[in-house]
């Protein structure tokens, strides 16, 4: 579409296009996404509001003047995709409500899924299956929705799941509704399909507390449900090879395995103790109370537990890491000398330091023999 040029100006490689009027879906109006798409062959970056007027953020300069028309094209995939979505919210709030007492008091609709906030305490799995399924069993009967405009003075005629404010009910204005037959009636701005149908599958992701008295629920709908269950089920067939048994058994399997590591990790802290141990004994046998070693990071760390001097620094490498360990010094004054000559992160206390050393341990050792 074509429209005129109100006002522009520029950022670093940005153009911004004041426009007209334009049938442009701004972000964050009525909970939704914003459009996308083209303007002159330049993507879009982000539709705004300001002062009541639509501002369109451009990748790249547009060398257009105030009064000229531009070319914006806008993303009618993404849009469809933003109907499903929206429409699946007002589906899955007026289900909520009917079916468990739970008014909707938050929206927000991301790239990737959609949130509900709801006025409920506890929402347990069962519950969220029954939701589910109910929703779903609605999309299945493809079910009208319809989008009407009525005077403010008209809206005590309808059982809207929400109420509008009274100052937009009062005001002269045409307030539009979406309609779900059978199901809801809401306020709303926003993109919707046509039916129920044009919703698509409806699935549920997850579901956590917040704000301690209510329950966030994730959602997805449409091609992005069918895109969540191909990359799962992709991930299960993948995960069932790779592990050789049924994706029924994968619970089982993988309980199996995070048992077995366990184990492991216990014997290898174990062995690692043992080794640290024989390690401090050559220490505490050493005439010399700075002492280097290189070895795994869980037996440097064991060490100093079975070190009974009186008086040691241990300076200890483990891949690009450094360890310090002191008892009559102090890790904080080695590790300064330390950095006075090499750009090194990391940390320590008066017992204890650590920080990254990416070149030849022998530049430490170089430095703390001729300092202790």
């Amino acid at each position: 579409m074509l429209e005129a040029v109100r006002e522009i100006w520029f950022g670093e490689g940005t153009t911004y296009i004041k426009i007209c009027y334009g049938n442009v879906y701004v972000d964050g109006e009525a909970g939704q996404l914003g459009d996308r798409g083209e303007v002159d062959t330049f993507r879009i970056k982000s539709v705004k509001r300001i002062e009541n007027e639509i501002v369109l953020e451009i990748d790249g300069k547009i060398e257009k003047h105030k009064g000229e028309l531009v070319d914006i094209r806008i993303d009618e995939e993404r849009r469809i995709d933003i109907s499903q979505q929206h429409t699946a919210q007002h589906l899955l709030s007026a289900v909520f409500l009917s079916e468990m007492d739970a008014e909707t008091v938050g929206f927000q609709m991301g790239e990737e899924y959609t949130t509900i906030d709801l006025s409920l305490g506890i929402l347990q799995d069962d519950m969220i299956d029954y939701v589910e399924r109910l929703c779903n069993d609605f999309v299945s009967e493809d079910r009208s929705v319809r989008r009407f405009f009525i005077d403010g003075s008209e809206i005590h005629k309808y059982n809207l799941r929400k109420e509008v404010k009274r100052e937009i009910a009062e005001s002269e204005r045409e307030i539009r509704l979406v309609e779900i037959d059978g199901i809801d009636v809401s306020a709303c701005s926003g993109l919707h399909v046509e039916s129920t149908a044009q919703i698509g599958p409806l699935k549920i992701l997850k579901h956590e507390k917040v704000k301690g008295s209510l329950a966030r629920v994730y959602f997805v709908a449409g091609k992005r449900a069918l895109n969540d269950y191909f990359t799962k089920h992709k991930l299960i067939t993948n995960s069932s090879l790779l592990l050789t048994c049924s994706y029924l058994d994968l619970p089982d399997r993988i309980a199996s395995l995070i048992n077995e590591i366990k184990q492991g990790n216990s014997t290898i802290r174990s062995f690692s103790e043992r080794l640290a141990g024989y390690v401090a004994k050559g220490i505490n046998g050493s005439t010399s109370r700075v002492i280097f070693l290189e070895d795994k990071e869980n037996v440097l760390l064991s060490i100093p537990r079975f070190v009974t001097l009186e008086e040691y620094l241990i300076i200890g490498k483990s891949g690009d890491r450094i360890y310090l360990f002191c008892k009559g010094y102090d890790c904080r004054e080695v590790l300064s000398r330390i950095k006075k000559e090499f750009d090194v992160k990391g940390g320590s206390g008066k017992e204890r330091g650590q920080f990254v050393f990416n070149d030849d341990f022998v530049l430490i050792k170089e430095i703390v023999e001729n300092s202790y």
